[in-house]
């Protein structure tokens, strides 16, 4: 059962109906992950794919290109995410779809009878997961034997351009709290080994007003929970002053790379 805010999620990128044409940050994003996937696994190709997250599918595409030979369970919380990944990738017999809240996978796959998967991964999802380690120790029993999960997420200086025009401004930020490298090093279950590494990717706003109808364009936009609503003179205030000093908007990307013990 989702809980009010997963429902709330779900909502806000079933009605992302521009995701593509905005999503310039998560299509560079899925393509530099999609590399690191490709980097990690030059020895062993995956064979059992299972994304979570899927969105409209920038990395499943890169993935099924990768991996000719592996099937792809693409696997997302919203519907019409789920819809525009079919429609993306076509009818492709490798691929197959679940509506499924990638913090709590399928019961099912965690029975022995159940092939392990040889790759979880997802971009730009874990940042919603409202307890990422117990997430990690479920999805981690997933894999098979030398197995990897990896992910990327935001991290805690991203969009400090709009937290800081709202600071100036004494405006309530809704951003949300994202966490630093070190708490999420912190996190790994046991059973393997896994690492996080960071970089920061620019994208260019014209100003804060596209920049705030662009989040809302891929479903971004639903603030940290027990945020209120702006008052309209609140936010001319941030917005001003997000004109006045800004151009640019930074994303901390971290990727996560687990590999679960071999037998």
């Amino acid at each position: 059962m989702k809980s009010d805010r997963k429902t709330a999620i779900a909502a806000q990128f079933d009605a992302a109906d521009h995701y593509d044409q905005a999503a310039r940050v998560q299509k560079r994003c899925a393509t530099q992950l999609a590399q690191h996937i490709a980097t990690a696994t030059v020895q062993h190709p995956p064979r059992r794919i299972l994304e979570l997250g899927c969105g409209t599918g920038f990395l499943s595409a890169q993935l099924l290109t990768l991996f000719p030979q592996a099937t792809l369970c693409a696997t997302d919380l919203a519907p019409a995410m789920l819809q525009r990944t079919r429609a993306r990738l076509g009818d492709d017999k490798r691929v197959s779809y679940r509506l499924m809240d990638g913090e709590h996978p399928e019961t099912d796959w965690a029975e022995p009878a159940h092939p392990p998967f040889d790759l979880i991964t997802s971009s730009l999802c874990w940042q919603w997961f409202t307890d990422r380690p117990k997430a990690l120790q479920r999805l981690c029993a997933l894999l098979a034997p030398g197995g990897k999960l990896m992910v990327s997420t935001l991290l805690e200086h991203s969009l400090q351009e709009w937290r800081e025009s709202c600071h100036a401004t004494q405006t309530a930020c809704g951003v949300p709290i994202y966490p630093s490298l070190a708490q999420l090093e912190r996190e790994w279950p046991d059973g393997g080994t896994g690492h996080w590494t960071d970089s920061i990717l620019t994208d260019s706003v014209p100003s804060a007003r596209i920049f705030l109808r662009e989040l809302r364009q891929i479903g971004a936009s639903l603030p940290q929970e027990g945020h209120t609503t702006l008052q309209s003179q609140s936010l001319r205030r941030a917005i001003r002053w997000f004109d006045d000093h800004h151009r640019t908007v930074r994303y901390h990307i971290g990727y996560g790379l687990f590999e679960k013990a071999s037998l």
